[in-house]
């Protein structure tokens, strides 16, 4: 590693999906360096949590502060994601008359969904800086929905609110600004090809400048000192197809993602060559939302915002429900996916809730406009379009309606406090779950330096935040809690960054 002929070369099978790339051996311990660039905190990464990290320690006066993005764009899959982020004693939750909740409220709900894999203390700091993330966001900009908030899957209270535009981009766009306006240093196109290790201290990285993806032939190679820190904060690896089927044969190979086609995790991978601790790699998380009938993240996360809350869902095979729709993510895309045909293809399970109460909304209008979903104007048109049994589809419907009537659902204990009785016409879409989250990744303290895997003490200058890191939620993350880990690891970092200093 002393010269560049000993360079970490991850990226060009990593980018591929490959893992035939070499690994490294570690610097020796006080070799001298050359270096090209030096700052004072380097981040890896910007989607929420990069960019929230950048902006804090600038904002602590950590010094020259400066972001790498590999791709041509700034935020991730952040940018993409559905907006979503869960604030216990949010305002808007307190204008509801919400008055009983709190960070324990949603540990507790992120427990239980953790399957007993889930780290306590953990998600109790980040919740406890849940309201802290929040300002953060108003402070620089972001626009949340107008008195909107709502409980969402896995959650036993109305908790999660929405940007404006329902995208996460609202967020990153926002976070940018800001720190372009106090003097972050963004660059796009830096693929990182090594961590430069000496001893026990990460003291920077050898960067390809000018990359693009995903040709790792492109680019020219400079070193870049870090003298307080290197934040990774580059998400997780779901395209990286090589490691998915490693580290969970059991994953179908066949499932769409949601995530960009640059989530390949060589980063957290050339983290792992130094030493870096991984954990719980093997829990990658279906989104329960995902349709057929598009492409990548799509539209159909927010159609189901309502079609779980007011509407149903039946299998095609048999006409009738199969799961309690408001469970978590894990819960629910089990059930889903056991829904298939003699030959073991998808017998696609459909959504449906009731078109007049939602003519107008964006989610129904661009849904129908792009055909993730259509407009059916009885159940016996909704039975023939999509080949289910008539007569136990209208059975299921009329108990359904019961029911929502009685508030209570004695099939599958689901809440039915949003649930609406059942009328012609109907929007109605196909689901099928889509590989969405990474629960593993690099272990960090709580807060947030990263562990060496030999002596499980931090490895000195070398800090994570976000999906890029493992063991946080255990086996199921619930829905609005990325962006919330994501933006207040990004408070509690440069916060540790300068006690370290």
């Amino acid at each position: 590693m002393s010269n560049r002929r000993s360079f970490l070369k991850l990226g060009a099978g990593i980018a591929a999906g490959s893992l035939t790339a070499s690994m490294p051996a570690l610097a020796a311990r006080g070799e001298a360096q050359h270096w090209d660039e030096e700052v004072d905190v380097l981040v890896i990464g910007s989607g929420f949590a990069g960019l929230s990290c950048a902006l804090n320690a600038q904002r602590q006066g950590l010094g020259k502060v400066l972001v790498l993005e590999k791709m041509q764009v700034i935020g991730g899959n952040s940018a993409i994601n559905g907006g979503w982020f869960a604030v216990p004693k949010n305002p808007i939750q307190l204008a509801q008359g919400i008055n009983d909740d709190s960070p324990a409220e949603l540990v507790k709900d992120q427990m239980i969904s953790g399957r007993g894999m889930a780290s306590e203390p953990m998600l109790t700091k980040i919740a406890e800086h849940a309201l802290d993330a929040y300002h953060m966001c108003i402070d620089a900009g972001v626009e949340f929905r107008n008195n909107f908030n709502i409980q969402v899957g896995g959650h036993n209270k109305a908790r999660a609110i929405r940007t404006k535009h329902g995208t996460g981009g609202d967020i990153t766009t926002k976070l940018y600004e800001a720190g372009v306006k106090e003097g972050v240093d963004y660059r796009l196109q830096h693929y990182i090809e090594d961590f430069i290790r000496v001893g026990d201290e990460v003291q920077g990285v050898v960067v390809r400048r000018g990359y693009r993806f995903p040709d790792q032939k492109t680019g020219s190679l400079l070193r870049i000192k870090a003298n307080k820190a290197v934040i990774c904060a580059s998400g997780g690896f779901t395209r990286n197809m090589a490691l998915r089927a490693a580290v969970d044969p059991s994953l179908d190979p066949t499932l769409d993602g949601t995530n960009h086609l640059g989530a390949t995790g060589e980063v957290m991978l050339s983290a792992m060559a130094h030493g870096a601790l991984p954990v719980h790699l093997n829990m990658i998380q279906t989104g329960h939302w995902g349709s057929p009938d598009e492409g990548g993240f799509g539209w159909s996360n927010a159609l189901l915002s309502i079609g779980w809350h007011q509407g149903m869902s039946v299998s095609v095979l048999s006409g009738k429900r199969y799961m309690n729709e408001r469970a978590d993510r894990l819960t629910c895309s089990t059930a889903i996916m056991k829904n298939r045909y003699q030959d073991g293809t998808p017998a696609y399970p459909l959504v449906f809730f009731n078109y007049q109460d939602h003519p107008d909304d964006d989610r129904v209008v661009r849904a129908l406009r792009d055909k993730m979903a259509w407009k059916v104007d009885s159940l016996e048109q909704l039975a023939q379009q999509f080949n289910v049994p008539l007569a136990e589809l209208k059975q299921t419907v009329a108990e359904y309606n019961r029911h929502v009537e009685q508030r209570t659902d004695p099939d599958f204990g689901r809440k039915m406090d949003t649930a609406r009785v059942l009328k012609a016409p109907f929007v109605v879409s196909r689901i099928w779950p889509k590989v969405h989250y990474c629960m593993g990744g690099l272990k960090t303290d709580l807060d947030g330096r990263v562990l060496d895997g030999r002596t499980m003490s931090p490895i000195k200058k070398l800090y994570a935040a976000g999906e890029v890191t493992g063991g946080v939620h255990g086996h199921a993350r619930l829905s609005s809690t990325s962006c919330l880990e994501c933006l207040t690891m990004g408070l509690i970092v440069p916060t540790t960054i300068t006690a370290d200093a």
